[in-house]
């Protein structure tokens, strides 16, 4: 990412260094993951206690077989770093993920199951809303 550039006076310039907006950026992906798993995992938040920095936000996931997940997320994806919340193992482990989906189709077949169900069922309400709409333009 490049510096951003705010006008202080007509001759003098102040360069913002893109720390705070990456740290920003990263929450927000952190939480946006978190949104989009919430139905497929026991428990699923932002870590309160590990700090966040530019390039890394911590969550903590508990699956659906009961497993605690600290979970890293940086710039290289997403990373399992403990097994339990807020901690970070002297040895995290080396394989990254590009999604949250990644890592917890991997991990849990809890997460696998329901998001097959979760996938099935919007399935199902397309084929029904496919069915009942002839029904409704022949009734008219």
């Amino acid at each position: 990412m490049g510096s951003y550039v705010m006008e202080t006076s007509a001759s003098q310039h102040h360069t913002l260094g893109p720390d705070e907006n990456c740290i920003k950026l990263m929450a927000v992906e952190a939480e946006a993951a978190l949104q989009d798993i919430r139905f497929a995992v026991d428990s699923v938040a932002v870590s309160t206690k590990l700090p966040s920095r530019q390039d890394i936000v911590y969550m903590n996931i508990k699956t659906k077989e009961a497993e605690q997940l600290c979970v890293e997320l940086s710039v290289s994806g997403y990373r399992i770093v403990g097994d339990h919340y807020d901690c970070i193992s002297k040895t995290p482990l080396t394989q990254y993920y590009e999604t949250i989906y990644a890592l917890l189709d991997n991990r849990s077949p809890g997460y696998r199951l329901s998001f097959g169900e979760a996938l099935v069922g919007k399935l199902q309400d397309l084929q029904q809303d496919r069915c009942s709409e002839p029904q409704s333009q022949t009734e008219s």
